[in-house]
């Protein structure tokens, strides 16, 4: 059997604990480049979603819409005359 002891709730470092661990670890010289180069970085964004006109007809199915023929079906049809 295994006995489990609760010591409570545990407590996040503080930052500068973290950093002075990472200088002790690796040196000033190497942690204030990385920090540098964190800073200078440029953060890489997301390409925009992808048109429903432009998916192929299998992705089309997957998520649920009609495939493209039946819009262009739809759309080739003349206009109906109006009713009196």
């Amino acid at each position: 059997m295994i006995r489990l002891v609760d010591t409570g709730p545990v407590r996040p470092e503080p930052h500068e604990a973290i950093i002075e661990a990472a200088i002790a670890r690796h040196g000033a010289t190497a942690v204030l480049i990385a920090a540098l180069r964190a800073l200078m970085r440029v953060p890489r964004l997301r390409p925009p979603p992808a048109a429903a006109d432009d998916l192929p007809a299998h992705l089309r199915r997957d998520i649920g819409l009609p495939p493209k023929a039946a819009h262009a079906r739809l759309e080739a049809l003349p206009p109906l005359p109006p009713r009196f």
